[in-house]
């Protein structure tokens, strides 16, 4: 199936399709081709494949209920406020409110993966990659979070991210490479299922360094911040 979907309210449409009241507003299209084995009436997610790119304007990820909508509240980013070191509690807490969401998702036997879904606020731009199994409702998801530090610096985040390279390789070339943005970026791993997902810090020991991701112990008793 080779579809177009020119979306007014990406919220109404996915309460109609019985997720719930999971985003607010949001206008856009959705576009790809989709394709499963069997009654065309007959969705067979485990199976399924395909390419679909979004474009969504101006709304709000809402907190996710029960069903699919679990996975909606990754994108909410309803986890990461207590992990943040910014006070970012008001971006976050009833959902991340959003003036673009874009970025291009595969499926391949169930499981959605990206390497560029961004997604740009007034405050902060998120970037994601990683994939979500949509059979089993798991996720591996690499989130990183850049605050509008000066006027353009989330927008720039926003604009030149480029699927080919990888997010790390993104960071390392363009952003961590200066120290303001190195200190104030944030990285995260979202993984394990939809409904109880675990969020880990991911440090970075130096600029360009290979990221690690902290050990749970070290999560429960993080280090007090350096004063510079």
């Amino acid at each position: 199936m080779k579809f177009t979907l020119t979306l007014a309210d990406s919220g109404a449409l996915l309460e109609r399709l019985g997720m719930g009241k999971v985003v607010r507003g949001g206008k856009g299209s959705l576009a790809g081709t989709v394709s499963w084995p069997g009654s065309p009436l007959s969705l067979d997610t485990a199976r399924m494949t395909g390419q679909i790119e979004v474009a969504i304007d101006s709304g709000q990820f809402l907190k996710a209920g029960p069903g699919a909508a679990r996975l909606l509240s990754v994108l909410s980013l309803q986890s990461l406020p207590r992990r943040l070191l910014f006070d970012f509690r008001d971006l976050f807490e009833e959902g991340f409110v959003f003036d673009n969401v874009a970025g291009n998702v595969s499926i391949g036997q169930g499981v959605a993966t990206t390497n560029n879904l961004r997604m740009r606020g007034a405050a902060a731009v998120v970037l994601m990659e990683g994939s979500a199994d949509l059979v089993h409702e798991t996720e591996n998801v690499r989130v990183v979070v850049v605050p509008e530090i000066n006027a353009g610096t989330a927008s720039l985040a926003y604009a030149i991210i480029n699927p080919a390279i990888g997010l790390g390789t993104f960071l390392a070339q363009y952003f961590l490479r200066k120290p303001l943005m190195a200190a104030s970026t944030r990285e995260f791993q979202v993984t394990g299922p939809w409904d109880e997902p675990k969020v880990e810090r991911v440090e970075r020991p130096g600029l360009g360094a290979t990221p690690s991701i902290e050990s749970p112990a070290a999560a429960a008793n993080p280090s007090p911040p350096t004063t510079r």
